[in-house]
Order: structure tokens, then sequence, then C-alpha cells
């Protein structure tokens, strides 16, 4: 008889272990997870700089009148008194979120604000600039530490803003320098402070302005 030769059988990799497969997806879990939670601390860190109610505010200030027209005699005058210069300022105030701001939003019903550190001699603007929103009540008062400009709770739709156009009196002599034709203008001299006090609730204030009150700026 023909002896035929043994074949040896490979037998076939045994199957993981359900304790090896339950830990591999346990580890992919835990991974997804700690993925979720970033994307969510990163979510809200972002809403939190990016607010959904934002107003956004931003003032500039100009003279009117400088040095040289002083030094060649120039006089100013308002109402009969004689000013040492004058200032022409302009205040821009954005709803700047996807909402209305409407009555009720103002807090006791309070105005918002708009002080200044200087004398106000006239409202020469007011403008509700992106929208034909009625236009708010304005009260301008005196105090002690300057003017005030209120403007009564009102309707200020999604992406308008109210504009406002103020003469000042120049106490310090603010002068205005060109200096070239590239580099643009700088102001020397104090100039009077604006800020804004808003009671609008549960609203972010920001302000664009880039340059303070009283420094020589470019």
């Amino acid at each position: 008889m023909m002896n035929l030769p043994l074949l040896a059988l490979t037998s076939a990799s045994e199957p993981p272990k359900w304790t090896e497969v339950g830990g591999f997806w346990v580890g992919v879990g835990a991974g997804l997870l700690g993925a979720s939670m970033a994307a969510i601390a990163s979510w809200v860190a972002y809403r939190s700089n990016r607010p959904k109610r934002l107003l956004r505010w931003q003032s500039k200030i100009t003279p009117v009148t400088d040095d040289n027209m002083r030094k060649v005699g120039l006089r100013v005058f308002y109402k009969d008194e004689e000013l040492r210069g004058a200032l022409v300022a302009e205040v821009d105030i954005t709803n700047a979120c996807r909402r209305d701001f409407v009555s009720s939003d103002f807090e006791d019903s309070k105005p918002l604000e708009i002080i200044v550190k200087g004398r106000i001699l006239n409202l020469l603007k007011t403008e509700m600039k992106g929208s034909h929103a009625p236009h708010p009540e304005i009260e301008h008062t005196n105090t002690n530490d300057g003017n005030v400009i209120r403007i009564s709770p009102c309707l200020i739709p999604a992406g308008s803003s109210l504009h406002f156009r103020l003469l000042l009196a120049d106490e310090t002599g603010a002068t205005i320098i060109q200096h070239a034709v590239f580099t643009g203008k700088r102001i020397v001299g104090k100039l009077p402070e604006i800020r804004l006090v808003s009671p609008l609730r549960d609203v972010v204030v920001k302000s664009d302005n880039k340059e303070v009150a009283g420094l020589a700026r470019r």
C-alpha cells in the first residue's frame, strides 16, 4: 500500500476576544466625545466673542479752526460769544445684530445718553441711517460735567444706525497739522471726551474708537 504524505493543516487565526473589541470601541467613543466637547467649547467661545445682541458706536472730532487762522486774526463768534475755536463732532450708534431693538428693551424706559465732556453749541444734524423707522425724540441738557444728548426709548432696526453731528466749543485751541499727502492729518490739542451710556437690556456695547480724546492722533 502506498503511504500518502501527511498534510499539515494550519488552523485559522483565532477571532479577537470580545473584551478586546469592546476596549477598541470604548477608545473610539472616548475620542469622539473629547472631540465633540472641544467643538462645543470652541463654539461657545466664538459666540461669546460675537454676541447676537450688540450695539456698536464710534465718535470723531475735527477742529474747524486752527492756529494758522487765529494767527491771521480770524475771530470766531457764536451767538455774540467770542470763542477760541470750534469743533465738529460726529457720533454713530449702530444696531450690529440681526434683531431689532425696541422700546421695551430700554430698561426702566431710560434713554440712551451721549455724554460730552465739553460744551455743545448746537445739534447740527440727527439722522436714522439704513432704515425708515420713526425718528426718536432727542433732548439736549447741560450738566456740571458737560452736555448730554438723550435719545428716548425707540425702535432701532437691525443694521441701522443713529447719526449725530454736533458743533462744540473749542476751549483749548486744537489744531490740525497736514504733514504729508500720504500720511494724512494729525490733531494736536486736548479734545472733549465723548462716551455712550446704554440702558439696553442684555445688549453688549462696543466702541469702535481707535483713538483716545486728548492724545495726538494721526
